[in-house]
């Protein structure tokens, strides 16, 4: 081989090197990339390192309706994950409902955070669909795992809508954005859970501007369907739930505020109901046997 040809070699296999390094690099790094789907749904596909060995892996989406959606965007979303160290994992704990049986699970501590830019313009009507699905935890029928929300810094609240197998993937509704996490519910007390979920839903009504229309009808279905859940008539209960979810569709707008903005100088009160309704049929689901 001539001089020109070793040389030639030389530079191939340093290129290929070079290439080689750079693509461990991307996979031993953490990389959150957001894409935006149709127009109105974003998805995140989250890779993070684990500081013991290897890496953390999740899907997580957003879907809202196209009605009233304006500036989805990626840089609007303001969407990041991060790996929860000791004493983050200990502040989020001490932030859930039931801080006894409640727990972020070591084996996925995952936190994503969504944030929109107060000037960015992302407004949405209603609610959104929040999925947050990973193979790092392992799914069992009536399993312990829970979807859970709160304002940046604030107490967590379940919006579970369900949890299916494949992997652990935990669906919700809700109206507003902040922190998002999985956390493993070791002992359930899902009767006290749809009380406080019954509390909390009459407890917005009673203290959001709305019409006196809108109050009434919202209250009696809240009623009807507390009345089957004392029962034990979960069906009927369920049912309840649906058509107090209709009513807040039917009334959404300027008798019941159903708009969220970046600016954040609205209040989606539909949002925050619908989400509340949808996690109290979980619940009730639960207590009836369902998975």
């Amino acid at each position: 081989m001539n001089d020109f040809g070793r040389w030639r070699l030389i530079a191939l296999l340093t290129g290929a090197w070079m290439l080689t390094a750079f693509a461990s690099a991307a996979v031993a790094g953490d990389s959150v990339v957001v894409t935006i789907v149709d127009g109105r749904k974003a998805k995140a596909d989250i890779t993070l390192v684990n500081p013991g060995g290897g890496h953390y892996t999740a899907e997580f989406e957003l879907e809202f309706e196209a009605e009233g959606l304006q500036n989805l965007t990626v840089p609007c979303l303001g969407l990041t994950a991060d790996v929860l160290d000791a004493n983050e994992i200990a502040n989020i704990d001490s932030r859930l409902p039931h801080q006894t049986h409640q727990a972020i699970d070591p084996a996925f501590p995952v936190r994503v955070t969504v944030e929109p830019p107060a000037a960015c313009g992302l407004t949405f009507q209603n609610h959104y669909e929040v999925t947050f699905d990973t193979g790092d935890l392992v799914y069992t029928p009536s399993g312990p795992y829970r979807l859970m929300k709160a304002s940046l810094g604030g107490l967590f609240h379940d919006v579970t809508d369900s949890v299916t197998q494949g992997s652990v993937r935990s669906r919700g509704r809700t109206g507003a954005f902040s922190e998002f996490v999985i956390v493993a519910d070791s002992n359930p007390t899902y009767s006290d859970d749809c009380e406080d979920k019954y509390t909390t839903l009459q407890n917005r009504i009673d203290g959001s501007s709305m019409s006196p229309t809108a109050r009434q009808a919202l209250t009696v279905d809240l009623a009807l369907s507390h009345a089957a859940y004392i029962a034990r008539n979960y069906p009927d209960a369920i049912a309840r739930l649906a058509i107090f979810d209709q009513h807040c569709v039917d009334y959404g707008g300027p008798s019941l505020p159903n708009v969220w903005r970046s600016a954040r100088d609205l209040d989606n009160v539909e949002g925050d109901l619908v989400g509340n309704t949808n996690a109290l049929r979980f619940m009730m689901g639960r207590l009836s046997g369902q998975p």
